[in-house]
């Protein structure tokens, strides 16, 4: 099955691979650097829902978020594309550049977490999370 004609159609070549990610998703950058789209197999598709909520929630509560631009599913998994986030991405700077980043991260985590727990409408525990993380490391 190619996934990228179920989602894309026929402007598939319009979007390119991104190597790395941890999600075991397939993701694709658009052509002018402008969206990325994620897609879930059918055995992901709530992760990748969740991951649309809470962009949804995020936005217009003060944290440099990603956009929703598109959401969509078929019986093969489901695809969100979402906007890309202005800038240069930490991996792509010298570490002279990304001691200049630090700061403008920091104000972002900072954002993050002065968001109050009592309205975050999702579960997200460090007892739920930890299973993944070891997950990931184990890769």
């Amino acid at each position: 099955m190619n996934r990228t004609n179920i989602f894309f159609g026929e402007s598939h070549s319009d979007w390119l691979p991104v190597r790395g990610g941890e999600s075991g998703d397939f993701v694709f950058r658009r052509g002018d650097g402008h969206a990325f789209a994620k897609i879930a197999p059918a055995s992901r598709r709530g992760g990748l829902a969740g991951e649309r909520d809470r962009l949804i929630w995020l936005k217009g509560r003060g944290v440099a978020c990603p956009e929703v631009i598109n959401w969509q599913e078929e019986q093969e998994g489901a695809c969100l594309v979402i906007t890309a986030i202005p800038g240069v991405p930490a991996a792509d700077l010298s570490g002279a550049d990304l001691l200049k980043a630090w700061p403008s991260m920091g104000q972002q985590l900072g954002a993050v977490h002065s968001l109050s727990v009592d309205q975050w409408p999702f579960e997200r525990r460090l007892s739920r999370m930890f299973g993944g993380a070891v997950d990931v490391v184990a890769r």
